[in-house]
């Protein structure tokens, strides 16, 4: 049971989620997000997912930058030929022991034309 306690404290994780109703995938930036104002209206059209993942062994690289730096790529990346995305999920994920650390980013957006 020690041993159990012990683990705990040596691995940590966490997740963090945000919804964004619509993107402008030029312009976003997920830490100070602005909903853009439009003139024409999007229609939806098809989905589109994709994830990304850093890893870190001790302290050679921090993959929680190198994550929140692919970010945006990340968003222009989904729904190719599409300047907007409606309603969409983001997930981050972190989690750490000692000596490895992982970063991930999920998106999954709804592509509008």
């Amino acid at each position: 049971m020690k041993n159990v306690v012990y683990l705990l404290f040596l691995i940590s994780c966490t997740q963090k989620y945000a919804d964004y109703d619509l993107i402008r995938k030029v312009d976003f930036n997920h830490k100070n997000y602005q909903r853009p104002s439009i003139v024409k209206a999007v229609v939806p059209e098809g989905k589109d997912h994709l994830d990304a993942c850093f890893n870190q062994w001790l302290f050679f690289s921090n993959s929680e930058k190198k994550k929140d730096s692919s970010i945006p790529f990340v968003i222009r990346s989904l729904c190719p030929g599409k300047d907007y995305l409606i309603n969409a999920e983001m997930k981050e994920t972190w989690w750490t022991t000692i000596l490895f650390t992982r970063s991930c980013v999920e998106v999954e957006a709804v592509c509008a034309k």
